[in-house]
């Protein structure tokens, strides 16, 4: 019985730690885009998005706002940590934001845009890598001029 029991033990234990890994994969890489999205925006933006990190505990609980149990969140969270500080593209740092609060954060030091010949391309190279050709343009239609109406996002009341 014993030996049935551990045997049993030990599948269900290698598969929750491979679903683990999948779930890790998965919200590193939304972690990364989210990541190489906040980077485009303030090189886009940048009166309107003042910062170009995103603080690490912010980030963790948008990621992980589906996992309630405290010690898999915990567990979780460690795996995706080493997963986006292994990444090159990213630059982990203590910075004080606007408010005064001093926390840990991952900025984003990859490229943003693609760049041919010298000058900023607008055709996006990969979702991962930017999203500025997304923000305030349309395809261009046969027989339409080039000209696009860029329009900022403005809210019906104040947020603080």
């Amino acid at each position: 019985m014993t030996i049935l029991s551990s045997i049993g033990y030990a599948k269900y234990s290698i598969a929750w730690n491979r679903r683990t890994e999948e779930q890790a994969n998965q919200l590193a890489s939304y972690a990364l885009d989210r990541l190489a999205t906040q980077a485009a925006l303030h090189a886009n933006q940048p009166d309107v998005y003042r910062e170009p990190y995103i603080a690490m505990g912010h980030l963790r609980d948008d990621v992980l706002r589906e996992e309630f149990s405290a010690t898999r969140r915990g567990k979780l969270w460690e795996k995706v940590q080493k997963k986006v500080e292994g990444n090159s593209n990213i630059r982990p740092a203590v910075r004080e934001g606007r408010h005064g609060d001093v926390s840990r954060v991952w900025e984003w030091v990859g490229a943003v845009r693609a760049i041919k010949d010298g000058k900023s391309s607008d055709r996006r190279e990969s979702s991962r890598y930017s999203v500025g050709s997304v923000i305030g343009s349309s395809p261009v239609i046969e027989g339409q001029s080039e000209m696009s109406e860029v329009r900022n996002w403005e809210e019906s009341r104040p947020i603080y």
